[in-house]
């Protein structure tokens, strides 16, 4: 991530979506200001600006006289999540596939043989998202990417959890194989059609996860 330009509430905040992320802050947990000001070493009001940004991505939900709780998803939230990240991604990809530079399939194959080999979950999510990234970057839709973003930043938090119980299976690998597969070929509707799937499969696998986890 380039920090260069970020104020202090923006990086107070991208410190803050770590720990929801990572689980070091779990949902339903309380965000106390003046508690992670002192921890963080800055004044209350870039904290009080970084939670509302939190609240603003919909990590966070602020009730007066409670303050900031770190939101919960149900089951049918992450549905309905899903079901729109497969049509965001789904078009994204469409419309990137005929414009994607031959640097960018270059390195999306690279990527893709770095996850083959990685064992380490978190970086494992940094890897994903990567290969993703770099195949969306031909859609031309600034909006359509940001809203995808919005959307990954939702969940992510859940398939940080999700992914140790993930690590041994090659499902997603051969998910990617055939997406980037159809990207070198150019045949763009065929990646947004393994794209949504693949998104269809995922969101499956976590609502599933998270009903588990939840009894």
């Amino acid at each position: 991530m380039n920090l260069k330009g970020l104020s202090t509430a923006d990086l107070l905040a991208n410190e803050l979506r770590q720990m929801i992320n990572n689980g070091s802050l779990p949902d339903g947990e309380r965000l106390v200001e003046r508690d992670l000001a002192s921890h963080f070493a800055v004044s209350r009001i870039p904290m009080r600006e970084a939670i509302r940004q939190l609240e603003h991505d919909g990590l966070v939900e602020i009730f007066r006289n409670r303050g900031a709780i770190i939101r919960t998803l149900s089951v049918d939230e992450l549905n309905e999540i899903y079901q729109l990240r497969s049509l965001l991604e789904g078009e994204a990809i469409f419309q990137s596939a005929n414009n994607l530079s031959a640097d960018n399939l270059v390195r999306a194959e690279l990527t893709h043989s770095l996850l083959a080999s990685c064992t380490e979950f978190e970086q494992q999510g940094h890897l994903n998202r990567e290969f993703h990234d770099l195949l969306y970057s031909g859609c031309k839709n600034r909006w359509l990417l940001t809203m995808i973003n919005d959307s990954r930043n939702q969940v992510e938090r859940y398939e940080y959890l999700q992914r140790k119980l993930l690590s041994e299976t090659s499902l997603f690998q051969d998910d990617h194989a055939s997406i980037l597969a159809a990207c070198q070929q150019r045949d763009a509707e065929t990646a947004r059609t393994e794209v949504r799937r693949h998104i269809q499969i995922a969101g499956e696998m976590l609502k599933d996860f998270v009903s588990r986890r939840e009894c």
